[in-house]
């Protein structure tokens, strides 16, 4: 067997293709850099899907997102557009099983431009008979993306806190994120008919996530909260001067406006479960 992924070499991506591997499966990874766990394809989102070797691909998983793009037209065009048309692709050349990796950032009445691209290319997606993945924060051995950011924030002694805290957190581990993927992609393997969302149901806000992280490395660090508007106008006032920021504006609203009420049920999979963070 063998599966395509796109943003194989990014921190949940490149998890998927060691899942995968450690499943027995040959991995392709189409994107614009070298994968440690695949075979490159040379892809990026807005080039034509057309040309990609989807004969020889049983499953396919569409995991990348570029975010070089910063306005929403810019997002449309790429990561939207680009998305739907790799779907359609690979649906139209026959591939048994094709996955969008969407995120829980995702929902009806989502605010942050992310989530609404994903939300987005989900319609379009489960339109195509395509499965529908909405992973929380994923957490892992060797931490990445988001979760590196809050690990650095968590370093100094004084914490900056966005409000009180309290925003919830949903979290999942990567390998327990991969043996759903890998489940989802066998010979048989039943289709959901709605967004599966991917965490451990736990809630956790913010703040205790941030305690946590800094109790791993050592201290006990003093919050202190910052109103969400005051960081946001930073980050975007970084952004505009092209200045390097701790993570993305977008990224913040995400944080504060979390889907309120996330269906963790699983009926297609009874025996699947998350581990809850550690």
């Amino acid at each position: 067997m063998k599966v395509a992924i796109t943003g194989a070499a990014g921190h949940v991506g490149s998890a998927m293709a060691r899942g995968f591997r450690s499943h027995g499966w040959d991995v392709l990874g189409f994107g614009r850099r070298n994968v440690t766990y695949a075979q490159r394809v040379p892809y990026e989102l807005g080039d034509d899907p057309q040309r990609l070797p989807w004969s020889e691909v049983d499953a396919f998983i569409h995991c990348a997102y570029d975010f070089r793009a910063k306005s929403w037209s810019e997002i449309r065009e790429i990561n939207v557009d680009g998305s739907i048309a790799l779907l359609r692709a690979a649906r139209d050349a026959g591939v048994k099983k094709t996955v969008f990796i969407s995120s829980l950032s995702s929902f009806p009445g989502c605010r942050s431009l992310y989530g609404r691209a994903k939300m987005e290319v989900e319609t379009a997606a489960l339109g195509m008979g395509c499965e529908v993945v909405r992973p929380g924060l994923v957490w892992s051995n060797t931490s990445g993306s988001l979760m590196r950011s809050l690990e650095h924030a968590a370093r100094g002694r004084f914490v900056p806190l966005i409000g009180d805290g309290s925003y919830p957190q949903y979290l999942v581990f990567d390998e327990d994120l991969a043996e759903l993927l890998v489940a989802l992609c066998q010979p048989g393997a039943p289709a959901a008919s709605r967004a599966i969302s991917a965490a451990h149901p736990e809630k956790r806000s913010l703040r205790s996530l941030l305690q946590l992280l800094a109790e791993k490395q050592g201290h006990r660090p003093t919050f202190i909260p910052i109103p969400w508007r005051l960081l946001h106008l930073g980050l975007k006032t970084l952004e505009t001067l092209g200045l390097p920021a701790p993570f993305r504006s977008d990224s913040l609203i995400g944080i504060v406006f979390q889907n309120p009420s996330p269906d963790f049920a699983l009926p297609e999979f009874p025996g699947m479960t998350f581990r809850p963070f550690a």
